[in-house]
């Protein structure tokens, strides 16, 4: 018997409730749940969500990657190199990109890895909330590479199939910095799959451009109108329907102009999707990345089923190239940058 209703409380399998636990090669996770929804987080790998389960249909939207779950830790490369610190790691899911965004880059004479330093890194957190009625964790990290604090707040409320998020980054140096931000998310099955539709911002958006990435099957040296795109042999693309993984085609672009902050991947199949807002401003880009089982060698070799839908605040090369064109987003010595976003279930 429970010596009292608040040690009850606090281990409740029921409403809102979290847990914590190792799993995988040794990493802290901690569950929030409430009767809709289910989040896993990495605190011991970047705070990657590696679960976003709808419970009532069972279905967990993220893509499970072949590389199962390894601590950054524990994983010795047999021979580094820039792009192996993410990637032998990935273990699909949701991350954290920042300081930077894509490929490895130099800043201020630091060298920084794939999409940054925070993905790789352990959070500290503390459990802030905890009630029937609403959840909330803390998490944070300071980058080592660069002068930054990074904290992040994750709530869910009973009775919404809503992940709330707030941050705050922190430049704790004594320069002016710039700075990339951004979050990964990709998609895989069960819940991916040829029904999956596409839907950016609002039925009345003006229709945002499609720019494609220079190294993949779309036509290069242009730019097109949501949804349409033709790729390097002139069949048309509506980019809108996602495909299957016999499609075998490597496609990945950006779109820009966009009237609000706004997506849903949703599946027709099952009548369910995922959908994420957030704030145009500091997010002004979308990146998607859609290779249906087309890229050859290493790290795939055709066993990239998935598909990622990711807000930026800046369009690659690098975080190097970004701040020497200016495009970075700019901290002055002990100055802060918050925001809000919210990633949900969606049934129609």
């Amino acid at each position: 018997m429970y010596k009292s209703l608040a040690n009850y409380d606090y281990a409740r399998n029921y409403n809102c409730r979290i847990s914590e636990s190792i799993v995988g090669d040794g990493v802290r996770q901690v569950a929030l749940e409430n009767r809709f929804l289910r989040i896993a987080v990495l605190a011991g790998k970047g705070t990657d969500v590696s679960e976003f389960l709808y419970k009532p249909l069972d279905i967990d939207f993220m893509w499970h990657s072949f590389n199962g779950l390894r601590s950054p830790e524990n994983t010795a490369p047999g021979f580094p190199c820039p792009e192996s610190t993410f990637l032998d790691v990935y273990e699909g899911g949701w991350q954290e990109l920042f300081p930077s965004i894509g490929a490895p880059s130099g800043y201020k004479g630091g060298n920084i890895g794939m999409h940054g330093e925070v993905c790789l890194s352990v959070w500290d957190y503390i459990v802030e909330l905890n009630t029937q009625q609403e959840i909330r964790v803390k998490f944070w990290t300071r980058t080592l590479r660069t002068p930054y604090l990074l904290e992040k707040w994750m709530t869910l409320k009973s009775g919404e199939p809503v992940l709330f998020i707030h941050e705050r980054v922190t430049n704790a140096g004594g320069e002016d910095e710039q700075f990339m931000w951004g979050h990964h998310p990709a998609f895989g099955p069960i819940f991916l799959d040829e029904s999956c539709e596409l839907l950016i911002g609002t039925e009345n958006s003006v229709y945002p451009k499609v720019i494609p990435y220079n190294k993949c099957e779309l036509e290069n040296g242009r730019t097109w109108n949501w949804p349409t795109a033709y790729d390097k042999n002139g069949n048309k693309l509506d980019l809108s329907r996602l495909r299957g993984p016999s499609d075998k085609r490597y496609i990945e672009y950006a779109v820009s102009g966009l009237e609000c902050g706004r997506y849903e991947i949703y599946n027709h199949n099952y009548g369910v999707g995922f959908g994420m807002e957030w704030d145009i401003e500091l997010f002004p880009y979308l990146w998607v990345w859609e290779p249906a089982c087309g890229c050859a060698g290493y790290p795939w070799y055709g066993r990239d089923y998935a598909c990622a839908i990711e807000p930026w605040s800046a369009l690659p090369d690098s975080l190097d190239k970004v701040v020497r064109e200016g495009r970075g987003m700019r901290l002055a010595p002990g100055d802060s940058i918050e925001t809000d976003l919210t990633a949900c279930a969606v049934v129609r």
